[in-house]
Parts: structure tokens; C-alpha cells; sequence
């Protein structure tokens, strides 16, 4: 049965390259699942960046809307997993779908919440039946301020249930802060040295 690892933290704090350090540790093939999709010059940049400061070696998979395809499909091809990133992920799931962002009915935005967790539990089912572990980056958004848009605050809500409950499913959790890892779940608690 196929290990999930968290790896969350705030923006710029450190959880990719903590994340890909413990992939690194699981062997020299590692299936990259990439969410992002390079729609301007600043993503661009960013996803540049991120395939600089990982391993060449590593086959890169582009699903920006089902990472639980990628997983249910190279298990057995690879060393593990290593998913950045989840919150991105969501934002392409939740933008995906029509809506009145200006003033969203509930039962639409209860049904876009729907069709995300519907991929985290899709996920979780394939990272269960795989022989290596999945380590999955997240955003932890709940830290600010309530956000003044609807849309904003429904993202922010709609992550912070899916990062609850990857969590929930995940064997452990660290929270990166200022470059710092910390276990929340799982393993030790305190600073982890990957």
C-alpha cells in the first residue's frame, strides 16, 4: 500500500524544495506531476525555475486536472511520486467551471467543491494502490486575512478542505516555514532533517 506524504507552507517558504529532497531520497526515478500551465510570463518563469532546481532525470508528467490519472498509471514505473502542486491543481479544477464569480450561487460553488474532492478522493485511491509513496506540495492559504471576493474566499475555503483531507489520508505532514520543515504528523515531531 502506497505512503502519502504532505508537504504545506506558504508561498516562497521552502515546501518544494523540502519536498524534493525527500523524493530524492526515494530513488533516481521520481514521476514530477506538474499542475501549473504557463498562461503568462511570470508562470513561466516559475515553472522554469522549478524544473531548474530539480533532477533532469526526472520524467515530467503535465496534468494540470487529473493527477490521480498520472498516479494510477506509472506506479509501477517509477521510485514515487512527487505532486507540485495541489493548490494549483484546485485553481484549475474551480476555474474550470462556469460561474457568476460576482455572486455565485451555493448550490454551484457546493457543486465545484464537489467535483474537486471528487479528484482528492481519486488521488487518495491511487496512491493507496500503488508499491511507492506519493508526496504531494500544498498551499496552506488559511493563514491570512479573509479575502474580499467571493471567488477568493471560495478558493481559499475549497483548499483548505482538500488540503484537510489529504492530510486526514496522509501518513505524514510537514508544515515548511522560512525554509524550516517541521512534522505535524507522522515520523518525529519537531524540525525534520530530510
Amino acid at each position: 500500500m502506497g505512503r502519502i506524504i504532505l508537504v504545506t507552507g506558504g508561498a516562497r517558504s521552502g515546501k518544494s524544495r523540502f519536498a524534493e529532497q525527500l523524493a530524492a531520497d526515494l530513488g533516481g526515478r521520481i514521476a514530477y506531476i506538474a499542475t501549473a500551465r504557463a498562461l503568462d510570463a511570470e508562470m513561466a518563469d516559475r515553472i522554469a525555475r522549478h524544473r531548474q532546481q530539480r533532477p533532469a532525470a526526472w520524467p515530467t508528467f503535465e496534468a494540470p486536472l487529473s493527477a490521480a490519472a498520472v498516479v494510477a498509471a506509472e506506479g509501477g514505473r517509477c521510485d514515487g511520486f512527487l505532486l507540485d502542486c495541489l493548490t494549483v491543481l484546485i485553481t484549475n479544477r474551480i476555474l474550470a467551471r462556469e460561474a457568476d464569480w460576482d455572486n455565485p450561487p451555493m448550490h454551484r460553488l457546493a457543486e465545484i467543491e464537489a467535483d474537486v474532492l471528487v479528484e482528492i478522493e481519486a488521488l487518495i485511491a491511487a496512491a493507496a494502490g500503488q508499491p511507492v509513496p506519493l508526496i504531494a506540495v500544498t498551499n496552506e492559504v488559511g493563514f491570512g486575512i479573509v479575502p474580499l471576493s467571493p471567488l477568493a474566499r471560495f478558493f481559499r475555503d475549497c483548499a483548505g478542505r482538500a488540503n484537510q483531507r489529504l492530510a486526514a489520508a496522509a501518513d505524514e505532514v510537514h508544515l515548511v516555514v522560512s525554509g524550516i520543515p517541521v512534522c505535524i504528523k507522522g515520523g518525529r515531531s519537531g524540525p525534520c532533517v530530510p
